[in-house]
């Protein structure tokens, strides 16, 4: 059998269902733009041995025109660090906070408040090199001995012309010459401020971020392949086949919205710990945690629309699938039904209403009776399909006109049945009434026939008896 999907039908579904997963392409493109915008390319467990080593870390103070302060601690084995890998490592570090302002500047503060002029310049030279965003300066604090010191001022004197070329280098006596360009709320207390500061808890956090980050941008391309899978399924025209689609949809709905679920309880979970870092933020701790609490509640909500406007379009296309096989089915029960009530009508056709005795007329009325109860036994079923096909129309399937077509030619086709065999019935009643009388009639003839011919007997006959 065809497809039962009128045409017209057709295109009201698929523009109904176009207009969802367009609304979900929108909102997939939405998370995707947003994902770029607050994303970098580089994860913290690319650079994860460097980072944990601190060769480098943000601390999340500002500077002179709100610079983002890098810092570059004490490190005894800075110079053995690959060029490639200092690279990325200040890369990563400049690409947070671009994230949120993509024109920012740096301040790096370099302490090398142990180390040699030697260190100091291999340090300024592969921070020149390597340091890929806009410096607003280099603060420079350098060595306490007195040897050291010297050896640095004199260095740095007759080598101040190359480095302030490349980059606005200032060298610092003490901590204290900080809070010239840096404040105090902004400084870690290991530079005399305020500004507590955990590597560890940080190193955790941006991994819980950039991890969840991943896990909403695969949830965003299972959505959207989903959807791209949906709106390309072909309509099969066997019931067996939209069944198996039916239940292989639900289930892959029910684990997608599995998923989903797991990513929110771990977005609201990251977002906690956020809260919890900003309430610790009135106390002089934070790491940009309104950015990055800022960021999660983003992606959370974008991800929520996406979800959304998924669960709009699986809706309808899971209703338009129920229909069609809702409308399958109908179409099969009613071609039956078709079919059964030619079938009965034929046989109607096929009982004569006229016969040369009583007795083959009585003989077919009772084929009629027995016709008429099996016909009324099948119009019942009959009524049963038109009432559910209204029941159908009535939830506003979408091939109402189809269905009410169909009730009304399957009412006709009872009434015309009952029609038939009504007067079928009628002119064999008639006819049998008529065989009676005429059988009636011959056999009133037959007696008055046989009366006069008594009469006509005795008439002749001598009245003596002889």
């Amino acid at each position: 059998m065809g497809s039962p999907l009128p045409e017209g039908e057709v295109a009201q579904v698929s523009q109904r269902e176009m207009e969802s997963y367009y609304s979900l392409l929108q909102a997939g493109s939405q998370l995707e733009s947003t994902l770029q915008r607050v994303t970098v390319p580089i994860s913290v467990k690319e650079v994860g041995g460097y980072i944990e080593k601190q060769v480098a870390f943000l601390s999340g103070g500002r500077g002179e025109e709100s610079s983002v302060v890098i810092t570059l601690p004490e490190c005894s084995d800075f110079s053995d660090i690959p060029e490639e890998a200092l690279a990325k490592v200040l890369t990563y570090l400049t690409l947070i906070p671009r994230t949120w302002q993509p024109g920012v500047k740096f301040i790096i503060i370099l302490d090398r408040r142990l180390d040699t002029w030697a260190s100091i310049k291999t340090a300024l030279a592969r921070i020149a090199a390597s340091f890929p965003g806009t410096l607003h300066l280099v603060l420079v604090l350098r060595p306490i001995s007195f040897f050291q010191r010297a050896v640095t001022d004199l260095g740095f004197r007759f080598s101040q012309e190359d480095f302030m070329l490349k980059m606005p280098v200032v060298m610092l006596s003490s901590v204290t010459d900080l809070l010239r360009y840096i404040d105090e709320n902004q400084l870690t207390p290991e530079f005399g401020g305020t500004l507590e500061y955990c590597h560890s808890s940080w190193i955790v956090l941006r991994t819980a971020i950039e991890s969840f980050a991943v896990t909403v941008k695969e949830i965003a391309q299972m959505l959207q392949a989903f959807g791209t899978e949906l709106a390309e399924t072909d309509l099969p025209e066997e019931g067996t086949a939209i069944e198996f689609l039916l239940m292989s949809h639900t289930d892959k709905y029910r684990k997608l919205k599995d998923d989903i679920r797991s990513v929110m309880r771990e977005a609201h979970h990251l977002l906690s710990n956020l809260e919890a870092s900003g309430i610790e933020e009135h106390s002089g701790k934070h790491w940009n945690v309104s950015q990055e609490w800022e960021t999660v509640q983003r992606l959370l909500g974008q991800l929520r629309d996406m979800e959304m406007a998924f669960d709009g379009f699986f809706e309808k296309h899971h209703l338009k699938l129920q229909q069609y096989l809702q409308l399958l089915r109908y179409e099969c029960s009613f071609h039956e039904m078709e079919s059964t009530l030619e079938k009965l009508s034929a046989q109607e056709q096929e009982i004569a209403v006229s016969g040369d005795t009583v007795a083959q007329m009585e003989q077919m009325i009772r084929e009629l009776d027995g016709l008429d109860g099996q016909a009324q036994e099948e119009m019942g079923r009959a009524q049963i399909i038109i009432l559910h096909g209204h029941q159908l129309a009535a939830n506003h399937h979408y091939a109402m006109a189809l269905i009410v077509q169909r009730c009304n030619e399957l009412r006709h086709a009872c009434d015309t049945l009952t029609a038939a065999l009504r007067g079928k019935r009628s002119a064999l009643t008639q006819t049998r009434e008529l065989l009676l009388r005429l059988e009636q009639t011959l056999r009133w003839c037959d007696e008055a026939a046989y009366l006069l011919a008594n009469q006509l007997v005795e008439k002749f006959l001598p009245r003596d008896g002889s």
